[in-house]
Parts: C-alpha cells; structure tokens; sequence
C-alpha cells in the first residue's frame, strides 16, 4: 500500500541541496504564518463590527463567509498540484529567456540568472530564484482564496511538493530540455506533420539536435543563434512557454520523482500522475 511520504524525504528527493532546502522550507513556514496572523486580525475586527455583546459577536461569527472552496472541503477532494507548477516553470522559462536577451534585472539591476548552464552561475542562488517563484505562487493562491469561494489555499504539504517540483524542474532544466528533444525527435509523426511547437520546440532547434554538422566553428555559431530565436519566441509567445513547460514537468515526474516515489513504495500529496497533458504527446514523452 502507498503511503504519503514524509516532507523531510520530498525535499531530499526533489530540492538539490539541503541549504536550498532549508532556506525555501522558511519561506513557505514564514508565508503561511503571515497569513494565519493576517487571518485571525481580519477576523476580530470582523467580529467587533457586529457589536461588543457577545451575542452579537457570535451572530457575527455566524454570518462570516468561509473562506476557500467550501465543495473541496466538504468531499475532501483537493486541487490540483500542476497548474501552479507549470506556471512557474513558465515563468522560468521567461526569466531565462529575458535573461539571454539581456533584459531581467533585480531591484539592483543586476541580471537575474536562472539558467544553470552558465559557469557563473551559483546554483543556490538558482534553487533560491526558483523556491521564491514557487513560494510567491503559492501566496498568491492564498490571497485569492481569502476572496473566492471556489478557490482553495494550499496546504503545507501541497506547498512543499510544488516547491519541490518548481525546483526540481529548473535544477534539471537543460537536462530535461534535451530528453524532450530526443524524445520529439524520435517521433517522425512530430516532425514529419510540423508538430514541434506543441512541445515547445523550435524546429530549428530540433533540426540543430538531430544535425551532424562536425564544424566547430559553425556549430557555436548555429547554436548560439538557436538559443536566441529559442528567447525570443519563449518571451513573446506564452502558448509555446506552456507548452514547453508542461512538456518539462512531465518528463520530471515520468523520469525523477515517480520512478523514486515507486521504488519507496511512497506517494506525494496529489500523486505523481502526468494528467495535465493529452495522449499524443503523453505517448511520445513516455515512448
């Protein structure tokens, strides 16, 4: 039988370094502890709105509207996980894109660099980048759930699993950027009826893939401006980021989480089930 796994062994699995771990862990307890106190403020001044009797404060408390989606709540059906994941790999995805152009900077003006394939790069700094997308997601689900009845928070568990997977994802990002262009490659359907852009692919940049050009010389140059047409259509086109984005996350969990969920005989919050994309290009990730 499956069992949810426990936190400590999520983040092990998913997050690549313990002080990645340990500084998006007080994130996310700090956010959510911003939201409790900011909850329980707004709730006494609505109960001394009602009046100072305590008759009329429990009225109040009566009436006050719950907040969350109460039709979750009472079958115990949760949200899915994946929605806010793949938006923040998308998100990613863009910072990297605006980034190669020369264009993301921070409230320094330095450039944000989120792309774990420069040598200047210091990967817990990228883990950090990318802990707080996920972390500022996850806020923004919270507000919105203190508003809209059909929108409900995260828990603390289902933040953690994203986090991880946000995490995960970008650490791994070049990697899985290649398995999906062998794996799109390798289906001459993709190729052969211009499918690529449905995985988030340029065709130049499969076409560079599969090239055996021996050029050295020609071969940076071609690759450099793969990587610049590949930035320029992420930034301007977010159907092809999603795509791109929703591709990466399923191979993340096809080939990393699932595989080590199984072998542990564990399961996470929500599953690791690919759901979120449909049978043609699910058949061609997993193929």
């Amino acid at each position: 039988m499956m069992q949810i796994l426990p936190l400590t062994i999520i983040t092990t699995l998913l997050l690549p370094t313990a002080n990645a771990f340990s500084a998006i862990q007080r994130s996310i307890h700090q956010s959510q502890t911003r939201r409790t106190h900011s909850t329980s403020r707004c709730n006494n001044v609505r109960l001394c709105a009602t009046g100072f009797g305590g008759g009329d404060a429990e009225a109040g408390a009566k009436k006050k509207k719950k907040k969350g989606d109460s039709i979750r709540d009472a079958t115990g059906i949760r949200s899915s996980l994946h929605p806010v994941t793949i938006n923040c790999i998308a998100e990613a995805l863009l910072l990297r894109s605006q980034c190669a152009l020369g264009k993301t900077v921070d409230k320094e003006g330095k450039p944000i660099n989120i792309d774990t394939s420069n040598i200047e790069s210091d990967p817990l700094e990228i883990a950090l980048t990318a802990g707080a997308l996920a972390v500022a997601a996850i806020d923004q689900r919270a507000s919105a759930s203190e508003k809209d009845e059909t929108t409900d928070a995260f828990s603390l568990e289902e933040s953690q699993v994203i986090s991880g997977r946000v995490v995960g994802v970008i650490m791994r990002m070049r990697e899985l950027e290649q398995l999906l262009l062998q794996k799109a490659t390798g289906a001459k359907w993709v190729v052969r009826y211009g499918e690529q852009e449905n995985f988030g692919l340029l065709k130049k940049e499969c076409t560079f893939y599969t090239s055996d050009e021996n050029d050295e010389q020609s071969t940076t140059a071609s690759d450099e401006e793969v990587e610049k047409a590949l930035a320029e259509l992420i930034k301007l086109n977010p159907l092809f980021r999603m795509n791109r984005a929703e591709c990466l996350l399923a191979l993340f969990l096809e080939t990393v989480e699932k595989p080590k969920m199984n072998e542990l005989k564990q399961s996470v919050p929500g599953g690791s089930d690919v759901d979120f994309i449909d049978g043609d290009r699910l058949e061609v990730l997993t193929g």
